[in-house]
């Protein structure tokens, strides 16, 4: 049976988490997807390799590509027996021109799947802090494109809240077009730029001066626009707001999702050393060490990738015992079928150094797993304390571009080991010193040290 189908998948608004589960399932399986350009571009990682990705995205007045050939690309590419998912961003059928590529399949007896999105008029609301409906305040709202032909009437509905749509180039018709329809110059209206993402903003006023308020703030695109007594609640109910907006330039942004709203921007990327003719001597001859000491769950990833390529599992280490940095170093080796004997509460390089001192290392044999580039500090130090040390490499950090950044919107920068301070700093060269600076364990400190940031370790209770 053939595969050939059309899902129309929606994106959700620019917040990564937002697709739905259906939504990121497909984007995984597919064949072949064709993306607008207001997606999370995260959601591309998702596809499979070998996937073929491209985007056929539009900005206002800007397109890659025709519609009609969207529509006609959408169709071949389903003939040739290929699963497609057609990205959008937000929800397909709200203003999203889902529509018409539905009804192009339809119209070829291709066969086609619409999986809702999170459209922006309601996520970019919510995140903002603005209910469009409330009690107190409307129980209805009208969804409204700000985009229309020239020739085209502005079609205000009668609703307590309106939100606009694409509609900052027209922001002056929308203004006067609600003046002229009657609506109170006093009339609360708020714009939310680039809504659920990192660098939203939302600039607010009245009907009688936001041409002037918007014309100041320089409004950015996309945005939408909400009218109506909603708008009131805004600072009341800005929770999104109120969150630091943290950057972490290291790995495992799950870990740190408590902290505020992470900016994820790996500047480094960890891949296998090209010869592990070294490593692979020590992976063989695992029984003379008493510990074996993983500091990072990438540790864990590597070393038992290499231990299986070369014939070998997880019975090599039975007459081992194994220290892990932390809870979550400690359940990637549980993942492996390790359970960790050693875990320090505070989760550092410091934690591991004390739980070491009240067993006693001196004439102990000690493995550390390291990337070819780490610190030096557990080294040096248990073999000052009378240890054995050795150590066995089995991946590397290798620098990689990254999404843009705009220092103008972000609280803390977290770096998670010595490598991202390094890697941040030959991107960057210097820190906003607008930036709080958090580290996480001494050896990242004395990194960032080394390169005169002014830093605070990142408290153990958070």
């Amino acid at each position: 049976m053939s595969k050939s189908k059309v899902y129309l998948v929606g994106a959700g608004p620019g917040d990564p988490e937002l697709i739905t589960l259906r939504g990121y399932r497909l984007i995984s399986e597919a064949d072949v997807i064709l993306y607008d350009h207001l997606i999370p571009p995260e959601l591309l990682e998702l596809a499979r390799p070998g996937a073929e990705v491209l985007s056929v995205g539009k900005f206002a007045s800007e397109h890659t590509l025709p519609q009609d050939e969207i529509n006609s690309l959408l169709v071949a590419k389903a003939r040739t027996g290929n699963m497609i998912v057609r990205l959008k961003g937000g929800d397909p059928y709200i203003f999203g021109r889902g529509g018409e590529e539905a009804e192009a399949c339809a119209e070829a007896g291709v066969p086609f799947e619409v999986v809702p999105g999170v459209t922006s008029a309601l996520a970019a609301a919510c995140y903002a802090g603005i209910p469009p409906t409330h009690r107190d305040c409307t129980s209805n709202l009208a969804i409204i494109t700000g985009h229309r032909k020239e020739d085209k009437e502005l079609e205000i509905p009668k609703a307590g809240t309106l939100i606009f749509l694409m509609g900052v180039a027209n922001i002056e018709r929308i203004v006067n077009s609600l003046l002229k329809q009657g609506w109170a110059k006093d009339t609360k209206i708020a714009a939310v730029e680039k809504g659920t993402c990192y660098d939203q903003r939302v600039v607010k006023g009245t009907l009688d001066n936001f041409l002037e308020v918007a014309e100041k703030a320089q409004l950015r695109k996309p945005a939408i626009f909400i009218v109506g007594k909603v708008v009131e609640l805004q600072e009341k109910l800005d929770w999104f707001g109120a969150r630091p907006r943290i950057l972490l330039p290291g790995t495992h942004p799950e870990k740190y999702k408590h902290l505020g709203t992470i900016i994820h921007r790996p500047f480094i990327k960890l891949v296998p050393i090209e010869d592990y003719s070294a490593a692979d001597n020590v992976l063989k001859n695992l029984a003379p060490y008493d510990w074996i000491v993983f500091t990072s769950t990438n540790g864990v990833k590597f070393f038992f990738e290499r231990l299986n390529a070369i014939g070998l599992d997880t019975r090599t280490l039975a007459s081992n015992k194994v220290a892990a940095i932390g809870a979550t170093t400690a359940e990637a080796l549980r993942e492996f079928g390790v359970l960790a004997d050693m875990q320090p509460k505070l989760e550092s390089s410091a934690g591991l150094l004390e739980e070491f001192g009240k067993l006693g290392v001196k004439g102990r044999r000690i493995l550390l797993v390291k990337p070819e580039v780490g610190s030096p500090v557990l080294l040096e130090r248990l073999t000052a304390a009378g240890a054995e040390v050795e150590v066995v490499v089995v991946y590397k950090n290798i620098d990689i571009e990254h999404e843009p950044t705009d220092f103008d919107y972000i609280d803390q920068i977290l770096f998670t080991s010595a490598s991202t301070v390094r890697a941040f700093m030959k991107r960057f060269k210097t820190i906003p010193p607008s930036l709080k600076v958090y580290c996480l364990g001494q050896p990242t400190l004395d990194e960032a040290a080394k390169h005169n940031i002014k830093a605070e370790i990142l408290p153990p209770e958070t």
